[in-house]
């Protein structure tokens, strides 16, 4: 690729990147670009055939600024999801230079390269090479090359063109997963517009900088958009020109609520880092997908997507079922997500379908999982009908309603045995739900270590209830022989093993604040638990008290979880 024909800025002067330290322009990403050339040129081994790299970093400005020079030295371009431990050992075999933030040995990072005026390389003949997400498997390394990036970017630029021009993208996506890179980084490179260099954890922050930066555009996931708070200062969605969403089907529910929201119906792009964009949709045109400008849709005998598009080497058969349409297709989910239990074969996909029919379910991810035996276990987000009726019914008479109205349908093997009513579904950063990720949900406090619950009743963020502590309890014994009392870390493991049940807390736990143990709890003890739930900051706030006596408590304190 010609260094004309990959960036499309009218001048040096204009911006291309709104970073900490103020606007760079093109003119300050070109001398960045020449520096880092004449480094990775001194750096790479020159004698051992097209070097490899592993790029790595936060900022986007720096991670755009060392792939091209690293594309212009003819490397291989290695971009993992992460710079964790395991994906440097992983990865180490076979990487001659790190460039960006790794915990590694010769480190490249872009504030040790000088700025220098030397001759701006004219191609970018090196190779990409990025990983499928894991959602059902090892994540696998799959080759790319610029000239196939920017096919798409250009068929991407003629459904959205207008939208673009002259607009700066906000992403709360990595640009090391091929969705981010292509929108966040290679779109407004192309198209001569600026970016935000660092991507946006907190949303409302975001929505505050769409009027600095006004007009914009937000490259978000379905993961992000279902997190929606209504508090968020969505005024500045005014200045944005659209809302992108990648990464999974966006689910109806919250489709419309982000419409209401920032009066944006969010246009979705479904593709997957082996095939690249495929098709899109806006939901408030209807549930239909249709084809991106170039790309050719079709579906083997057994019902498969099969793609074809300039910037695939050859055609793709996929394992997602479709059905095509006269306007476009519907998707049916996933081929290879069949599992065998005693022997039968069961849809992982049909479940989720099902499930996601019910007028209580927002969101559904089933997986199956060793409990003595193999089971399905389910994972629910409920609606604003089924919150309603789990404040009503109790978790056991719901989990007998869902598995009632999925029986007609479905072997007895597959109606699951596991559930967890979830505020929302686990996921990375790059907005996909890795069974390791889901697998975490499930690894919940054992029965013999619970209290015996009397009554419970839960609404909206608030839950109580009331409990026996079990003289058979297991934790008991060891803990003053003589006089056995409840571990503080167990009643911690209660408040949050509720919180989850009862208030649907997401995010793995991060730490605790305020804990306060003020009484000895005992076995045979009747004890109220109460639940008070910030989704905001996402805070737990519990209190154990004696059942009747307000005065007399057990212990209070406040949980943390992360945001995802």
């Amino acid at each position: 690729m010609h260094f004309k024909s990959v960036f499309g800025y009218a001048t040096d002067d204009s911006p291309l990147c709104h970073s900490q330290d103020g606007v760079l322009s093109f003119g300050d990403f070109k001398r960045a670009l020449a520096g880092a050339c004449d480094v990775l040129r001194e750096r790479l081994p020159r004698d051992a055939g097209r070097p490899s790299v592993a790029l790595y970093c936060d900022d986007s400005y720096e991670f755009c600024t060392l792939l091209f020079a690293a594309l212009a030295c003819d490397a291989q371009v290695v971009i993992p999801a992460n710079n964790k431990r395991s994906t440097v050992q992983s990865l180490q075999q076979d990487v001659d230079l790190w460039l960006g933030e790794w915990d590694a040995d010769g480190v490249v990072t872009l504030g040790e390269v000088p700025a220098a005026d030397s001759e701006l390389p004219q191609s970018f003949s090196g190779a990409i090479q990025l990983f499928t997400s894991g959602s059902s498997g090892e994540p696998q390394r799959v080759g790319k090359t610029l000239m196939q990036l920017l096919r798409e970017i250009a068929a991407q630029q003629r459904h959205w063109g207008p939208l673009a021009d002259g607009a700066t993208v906000l992403a709360t996506v990595s640009h090391q997963h091929i969705y981010g890179l292509l929108f966040k980084v290679l779109w407004p490179l192309a198209n001569g517009c600026a970016f935000v260099g660092k991507t946006y954890v907190d949303v409302a922050a975001l929505l505050r900088d769409a009027k600095k930066f006004a007009p914009a555009i937000w490259v978000a996931s379905p993961a992000q958009l279902s997190r929606r708070i209504e508090s968020w200062p969505w005024e500045g969605a005014a200045s944005l020109r659209a809302i992108f969403s990648s990464g999974g089907p966006l689910a109806a529910e919250d489709a419309k609520q982000i419409e209401a929201l920032s009066g944006l119906a969010p246009i979705e792009i479904y593709g997957s880092t082996e095939t690249g964009g495929i098709a899109w949709r806006r939901q408030a045109e209807g549930s239909l997908w249709h084809p991106l400008d170039g790309v050719e849709v079709d579906c083997s005998g057994e019902g498969l997507l099969r793609v074809n598009s300039p910037w695939l080497d050859r055609p793709f058969a996929g394992q997602d079922r479709v059905q095509l349409e006269a306007r476009g297709f519907r998707l049916l989910g996933r081929a290879d997500r069949i599992v065998k239990i005693e022997e039968k074969r069961i849809s992982l996909s049909q479940i989720e379908t099902l499930l996601c029919r019910s007028d209580w379910i927002a969101a559904a991810r089933v997986l199956t999982l060793k409990r003595g035996r193999e089971c399905v276990a389910a994972m629910v987000v409920l609606s604003e009908m089924g919150r309603r009726e789990l404040a009503q019914r109790g978790k056991s008479a719901l989990v007998r309603a869902l598995r009632g109205y999925l029986a007609p349908d479905l072997e007895g093997v597959a109606l699951p045995r596991l559930w967890r009513f979830m505020r929302e579904i686990p996921t990375n950063q790059q907005g996909k739900s890795p069974r390791e990720l889901l697998m975490q949900v499930f690894d919940a406090t054992p029965s013999a270590m619970l209290p015996r619950v009397e009554s419970r009743e839960a609404e909206l963020n608030r839950a109580r209830m009331v409990i026996t502590v079990p003289a058979e309890l297991i934790c008991l014994p060891g803990h003053f022989a003589s006089a056995p009392v409840v571990p503080g870390v167990v009643q911690i493991d209660w408040a949050m093993h509720y919180g989850r049940e009862l208030l649907g807390i997401g995010g793995r736990f991060a730490s605790m604040e305020v804990i306060k143990f003020k009484q000895l709890m005992v076995p045979g003890e009747r004890v109220e638990l109460e639940l008070e739930f910030n989704p905001e900051k996402n805070k737990l706030k519990f209190r154990f008290r004696c059942a009747g006596e307000e005065s007399r408590e057990y212990s209070s304190g406040q949980l943390c979880f992360d945001h995802g």
